[in-house]
Order: C-alpha cells, then sequence, then structure tokens
C-alpha cells in the first residue's frame, strides 16, 4: 500500500477493526514516526489520530468525490464522533488545526450532539493548564478543582469537556477564522452555551 501518495488527500480509511474515518491526511515517513513514536512503520496523521499501515485495511482517495458535503459522504463522521468521545483535548487538536472543513466539520458535531456536550462538561479550564507554569490558578479553590477534575478524568471511559476551554476555543475561532461558515458555526455554539449558563 503506497500511503505517500494519499499525502494531503482527502480520503476514506477503513481500518482492520472496521473503522471507517474521512478526512485529510497528511503522510508520515518510516523515519518520522520512528523518531516521533518509537514504531519503524509510515502512518497517516489524521487529526488528531494516527494511524499506522498495520491499522488500514483499505484507503480510497475523495478528491474526486462530490456530492451534498463535498468530498465527504456525511457532514460528519466517525473521527467527530470520536473526538467528541474522547473530550478537550483532542476536540481542541481539531479546532486548532488549519483545515477550515475539517474545523467545521467538528463544530457541526457539537451543534448537532450539544446534549452530549452539556452532559459531561465540566466547568473551568482543563487541569494540565494548571501545570508546569502555563496558567496559575486564581485561588485554591481552582487549584482543587483541578485535582478533582483531573480524577475524574482519569475514572471515566470518555474524556470530560471543560467549559472554559471550549469556549476559550470558540472565541478564538469567532476572532480569528478567515472562514465565514466556521465563524458562523463558532458563534452558533457559543451563543448556545452563553443561554444554557443564563438559564441555569
Amino acid at each position: 500500500m503506497d500511503l505517500k501518495c494519499f499525502d494531503n488527500q482527502c480520503v476514506r480509511i477503513t481500518t482492520v477493526s472496521g473503522e471507517i474515518y474521512e478526512g485529510v491526511v497528511s503522510y508520515c515517513s518510516k523515519e518520522y514516526v520512528f523518531h516521533e513514536y518509537g514504531q519503524d512503520e509510515e502512518a497517516l496523521l489524521l487529526v488528531p489520530i494516527l494511524l499506522y499501515e498495520r491499522d488500514i485495511s483499505d484507503i480510497v482517495s475523495l478528491e474526486n468525490a462530490e456530492g451534498p458535503y463535498g468530498h465527504f459522504s456525511e457532514k460528519y463522521g466517525l473521527l467527530e464522533m470520536k473526538c467528541l468521545e474522547w473530550g478537550t483535548d483532542l476536540i481542541e487538536e481539531v479546532l486548532e488545526s488549519e483545515d477550515d472543513v475539517g474545523i467545521l466539520r467538528m463544530l457541526v458535531c457539537l451543534n448537532d450532539n450539544f446534549q452530549s456536550v452539556l452532559e459531561r462538561a465540566v466547568s473551568g479550564m482543563a487541569p494540565w493548564r494548571y501545570k508546569g507554569g502555563e496558567l496559575s490558578p486564581e485561588s485554591g479553590e481552582a487549584a482543587e478543582r483541578a485535582d478533582a477534575n483531573e480524577q475524574q478524568e482519569e475514572s471515566d471511559e470518555q474524556g470530560p469537556i471543560y467549559l472554559g476551554e471550549l469556549e476559550k476555543m470558540l472565541g478564538s475561532l469567532v476572532k480569528y477564522s478567515g472562514s465565514d461558515k466556521v465563524v458562523k458555526a463558532a458563534e452558533s455554539m457559543l451563543a448556545r452555551l452563553t443561554e444554557e449558563r443564563i438559564t441555569k
């Protein structure tokens, strides 16, 4: 399987376990993968997941596919649902990427699954923001909240969604994104979060 020929293409990947992912991939050479991840094989990066050659059963280019969702078969797919399941840190990787289409698909997924977001919402910022001097808690209470959140994260199968973190990401998209569609979707999500807070 020649993974290199799919570099920077929109593809549909079927894994050996039968999962199907769609998105724009970046080719990672054996040397890069070994240096970064300690595995001696090629891979494709589909932000935020890395798929090793051994993980891939089939791969098809979607570059010439056109439909109501562009190159994609649906408005969002398994990748976005997995990010939603895994929580804030992987959602952040998508929203901070330079792929406007990928960002938009993640935002649509968040809006469509708003109730799930609320059910798993944790107030404040992610606990790792309080480590290594990146962000100092303003009080002991903030530090206690960070510790509690971290313990919760370790015990849950699903990753929590930190509202402060999510709102910060959405605000950055509204302010800095060059895509009108991304800005509109981010504004919609922010408005829903604000409304939810007001009604509580």
